[in-house]
């Protein structure tokens, strides 16, 4: 039976990560680039802002809404990171810990632009950012690739319109496939306020996007649980077996609300393939000018 088929089978030993990807550099090999940067290595310094360097532009990319503001946001989290590597000790990821420098950058952007007309346009509307979104899709017929593409910017706009306290959190979890205690990590938050700001969030992206579609987002009906929620519940690895069985039984009998679950996991996978997407040849070169700029700072600034 396929997983479509049964949206609730019961958690193992961990909860299910749902759509999150696993990032780049794993947290060993970030540690061991970090321990050498740490120890005077330039090309592990150099390694390991690349490695942090992508994740972070694209973050900014999706909140400041903007080209510049995004490299900003990237090169002045780079810096705060080399001014206190010597202090980390490892107790969080470094990469966590560059989120939360990024989101707080982010932040006072936005108090400095208060007032002032807010962008919401997609991200391929830029031509320096055509292919932000883009993925490689061979073989695939005109018609489905338009579908594809007005997807992407469906779930863009949809992004745009969410609640900054529920985009951060969808944003870390579900497009760039952090877990939930390293969302609640680079937030500040407890683990149980960024699961309800994003069940918020998810549901909510649901409804836009079936909105795109021309598809209506039903409320549960007679004796139907809220399908959906309980779906992103049972993603974070809320709910127990006895429910996912009950819930599963349910879902096979009721057309209603297995349309539910297909619908949160279309979204979802729309979450995760957003996060894949290639960043454009002409801002990596902008990003490894920045690293240049952030090292030879460094560099200078160890001198004086």
């Amino acid at each position: 039976m396929s997983p479509e088929a049964t949206p609730f089978r019961p958690a193992k030993s961990k909860p299910d990560k749902g759509m999150a990807k696993a990032r780049p550099a794993g947290h060993k090999a970030e540690q061991r680039l970090a321990a050498q940067a740490q120890a005077g290595d330039p090309a592990a310094m150099r390694r390991l802002l690349e490695e942090l360097s992508i994740p972070i532009y694209k973050f900014g990319r999706r909140f400041c809404r903007n080209e510049e503001d995004a490299q900003d946001v990237m090169q002045e989290s780079l810096a705060a990171l080399v001014r206190t590597l010597p202090r980390w000790r490892g107790d969080s990821a470094l990469s966590t810990w560059a989120y939360s420098v990024a989101r707080n950058t982010c932040g006072r952007m936005r108090r400095r632009r208060a007032g002032a007309p807010q962008r919401l346009e997609s991200l391929e509307d830029e031509a320096t950012n055509s292919a932000a979104l883009r993925i490689a899709s061979p073989g695939l017929d005109p018609a489905r690739e338009f579908e594809r593409t007005s997807l992407r910017e469906a779930l863009d706009a949809a992004l745009a319109a969410l609640p900054a306290a529920q985009r951060e959190v969808v944003v870390l979890r579900d497009v760039e496939g952090l877990s939930t205690r390293e969302v609640a990590t680079a937030l500040g938050l407890a683990e149980e306020a960024v699961k309800s700001r994003l069940h918020r969030g998810r549901l909510a992206l649901r409804r836009a996007l079936a909105a795109e579609r021309g598809e209506k987002v039903r409320a549960p009906r007679g004796n139907c649980p809220d399908t959906a929620r309980m779906l992103s519940l049972h993603l974070e690895g809320e709910l127990d077996a006895a429910t996912c069985r009950r819930l599963s039984a349910h879902v096979e009998q009721c057309s209603d609300c297995k349309h539910a679950c297909t619908t949160l996991r279309r979204t979802l996978t729309a979450c995760a393939r957003l996060g894949e997407a290639a960043v454009p040849a002409a801002t990596r070169a902008a990003i490894r000018r920045a690293i240049k700029a952030v090292i030879e700072a460094d560099t200078a600034a160890a001198a004086d």
